[in-house]
């Protein structure tokens, strides 16, 4: 694409959140690249990756951005966008594997001028249990099969966005790219969130389980601090003394998903299910620290929950 000063920008940006380690990052890339010829991608990662990556020829025309060793992926998505130069921009997360189909899928919504829209995201075939728990906990909302049309929610793991309004609301990831605010300012400006059935990828998210816990904690913190800054005091109590019961809310809302959707994974539910109470309750205990919190309230928008 030729601007007026007479530089050459990408069609379409994709950018890649890379927390997950050599071997992930290989195996994103190498499902991705064959399908964006003309493409701008961009991998922000954590300083510490191993520099072969960085140096394979396969990857040559992919632009690497260091971001500190502690940088959590909020943060490498938020400094992934600052430098894509193109007028649609892609959000994936290194441990997934784009499917065939998915960047000619995002292709056709920018050429339909959609603002905001996203992909189902598969959990990969050969996981434990633990590893199921780490995908419902995150991603069950977004499980296969999906309908096409307007949603209430898309996850940050495989989304894409209109530069121009996206840049519109640039205050709220300048720092760190939180996907529930962002979609929450898309929607107050009037916009639709849309699901694109055909834009799928398949996660591989392996987490230690600390990292896990403490991630969903924060995620957590992160929620219950916005959600009480556009709330009155006692809705913000009530909300600290009915937080004991988001654990049991949250995977009724997965078994119910996945009842809907793929009957056929309870038992991946029954067996994951030790360990996914365990992760649902770090969010809750965050989200009630969030509440408590005496960080100034923001006029920003509330993000949506987890799960």
């Amino acid at each position: 694409m030729n601007t007026s000063d007479g530089e050459t920008y990408p069609a379409f940006s994709v950018v890649i959140a890379s927390f997950s380690g050599e071997v992930a990052l290989r195996r994103c890339l190498e499902s991705l690249m064959p399908q964006t010829d003309g493409a701008e991608v961009i991998v922000a990662f954590r300083d510490g990756l191993n520099a072969a990556v960085l140096t394979d020829d396969r990857f040559r025309n992919v632009r690497f951005v260091r971001a500190p060793v502690d940088a959590t992926v909020f943060q490498l998505r938020s400094l992934g966008v600052h430098e894509t130069r193109g007028p649609s921009i892609a959000l994936i997360e290194d441990h997934s594997v784009v499917c065939p189909g998915w960047f000619q899928t995002l292709v056709s919504a920018q050429a339909a001028d959609l603002m905001v829209c996203g992909g189902p995201i598969e959990n990969d075939s050969e996981s434990c249990a633990y590893d199921w728990a780490l995908y419902f906990a995150e991603y069950a909302r977004f499980m296969p099969p999906v309908g096409k049309g307007e949603v209430a929610i898309l996850s940050g793991a495989n989304i894409f966005y209109d530069r121009a309004t996206l840049w519109s609301c640039g205050s709220i990831w300048k720092s760190c790219f939180y996907e529930t605010d962002v979609n929450a300012a898309f929607i107050n400006a009037g916009h639709k969130l849309r699901m694109l059935p055909d834009a799928l990828v398949t996660s591989r998210l392996r987490m230690r389980l600390g990292e896990a816990l403490k991630h969903l904690f924060n995620g957590g913190v992160h929620y219950g601090s916005f959600r009480k800054s556009c709330s009155r005091s006692l809705a913000r109590w009530l909300w600290v003394i009915a937080s004991p019961a988001v654990p049991i809310v949250m995977l009724l809302r997965i078994v119910r998903v996945t009842a809907a959707r793929r009957r056929d994974r309870f038992l991946q539910l029954l067996r994951s299910l030790p360990y996914l109470l365990l992760l649902l309750c770090a969010w809750s205990l965050g989200e009630a620290a969030g509440y408590l919190r005496n960080a100034p309230g923001q006029d920003l928008p509330t993000p949506a929950p987890k799960g």
